[in-house]
């Protein structure tokens, strides 16, 4: 009896491994990536200063694990920037230089209607976000540097998403993810950091195996 038990739970983990596998599956995708950084505004000795972004297209991989029908975890890397400008009450707005910004994310996704050919998802995580900021070239003199790293920063993140299935290995994606940064320069004072909090609006190509 004990040996019909062990055989029978034996047969029932084979299926079960074999219905995981059935259902998993792995996928690469390539992305177009834009982006919509917060503006921001400090008050120094009474001058309001205030910090606005112009936004450039980007791009973006990623590489996403099925375990279930419903389940995936995705690694993803987006690559960014923007032509930060710097005004205030003393006098014309100008640009103070470009900020690059790189992302690397690890979330859990939820898939909805995934045997369908429209798929929404949503999915939450952490995240690693930095970059360096480029100084205008007008604003440099003799001897200064050009650029200076951004402090990294460990960070969570949440996105939704959607994929449009065209053929059994290829999709049509489409992504908004938020992540939360106050960025400054490596090294800086809590004090100098500058709300980012990169919001980022992305479309892709998914190819599954």
């Amino acid at each position: 009896m004990i040996r019909i038990f062990y055989r029978v739970l034996f047969v029932m983990f084979i299926l079960a491994g074999l219905r995981a596998a059935a259902q998993s599956s792995t996928d690469v995708a390539l992305w177009l990536v834009d982006s919509e950084l917060t503006s921001s505004s400090v008050v120094d000795e009474g001058d309001v200063i205030e910090f606005d972004f112009d936004e450039e297209v980007g791009y973006g991989l990623s590489f996403n694990h099925f375990w279930t029908n419903a389940f995936s975890t995705e690694l993803a890397l987006q690559k960014y920037s923007a032509d930060m400008t710097i005004g205030s009450n003393l006098g014309p707005a100008f640009i103070a230089g470009e900020l690059r910004v790189t992302t690397v994310t690890a979330m859990a996704q939820w898939h909805f209607n995934r045997d369908g050919r429209f798929s929404p998802y949503v999915g939450g995580g952490i995240a690693r976000v930095g970059g360096d900021f480029e100084f205008a070239s007008g604003l440099l003199e003799p001897g200064d540097e050009e650029s200076v790293e951004m402090e990294s920063e460990t960070t969570w993140t949440a996105a939704v998403g959607a994929n449009v299935r065209l053929t059994e290995h290829l999709a049509l994606t489409g992504e908004m993810k938020g992540i939360p940064w106050d960025a400054r320069e490596e090294g800086g004072l809590p004090e100098d950091e500058i709300a980012v909090d990169p919001v980022t609006f992305a479309v892709g190509v998914r190819f599954r195996f």
